[in-house]
């Protein structure tokens, strides 16, 4: 399958009700673009953005003195659709219902921050509804050779080895756009409970800290969400 996964934050005007809006935008695309095979999407279990609303400038890190700590927010609204092939992907961007929820998107979330990465795996579609997924975005530093990308995966890996924790995908990008991500990892876990012990456990610090090594950390793009399964 190939998975195109965009992570949306919202704006500080950004209401209940225009997000509510927004999930049910993404979940029209399933039944309105013909090649979309699955789809997924869901709103973060931990707040989200709140901290970029809640928390003056001044008495939060900037990202430019985040590179070890990563940033202070995750992003609001994840979604994963499923295609069959590049000309799926193509045809869905093509399609007039893809722009009319596009348009939509853009007018309640910070475009700038919205984190891409379209990626192969291998099928059937990475959905277990009522599962947790917790996808995290990430950068390449230059520096980090293929040595350290190797070592990093195989550390993500071994998150499978967590309690709760039931699949572990690690994609590569294969998109063109310029803003886009260069990988991805995605976890699916049993529960939220299970979420919450992973994010707060050592090993996820452990991890946490080999990615700053090798990410700019500051920029990744995280998201936790039940998995909605179309």
């Amino acid at each position: 399958m190939l998975r195109h996964t965009a992570l949306f934050m919202h704006r500080d005007t950004t209401t209940p009700a225009q997000a509510l809006i927004m999930n049910k935008g993404l979940a029209y695309l399933r039944f309105e673009c013909d090649s979309v095979r699955a789809l997924d999407y869901g709103t973060d279990l931990f707040g989200g953005s709140r901290t970029l609303r809640e928390v003056k400038p001044w008495h939060r890190p900037p990202l430019w003195r985040a590179e070890r700590t990563g940033p202070v927010a995750n992003h609001d609204t994840a979604l994963h659709l499923d295609f069959d092939d590049e000309a799926g992907l193509a045809a869905y961007d093509d399609h007039d219902a893809h722009h009319e929820v596009g348009d939509y998107n853009a007018s309640v979330s910070f475009g700038e921050f919205t984190a891409r990465v379209d990626y192969w795996y291998e099928g059937p579609p990475l959905i277990q509804r009522g599962l947790i997924r917790h996808t995290a975005l990430f950068i390449w530093q230059e520096t980090a050779d293929q040595a350290a990308r190797q070592s990093t995966a195989d550390a993500v890996r071994a998150l499978g080895d967590f309690p709760g924790v039931s699949r572990v995908t690690i994609g590569q990008n294969v998109g063109k756009l310029t803003t886009d991500y260069d990988w991805i990892m995605d976890l699916q876990l049993n529960d939220t409970d299970s979420a919450r012990s992973l994010l707060e456990s050592e090993a996820y610090r452990e991890l946490a800290d080999r990615l700053a090594d090798v990410t700019k950390y500051e920029w990744t793009a995280r998201l936790t969400h039940v998995m909605r399964g179309l």
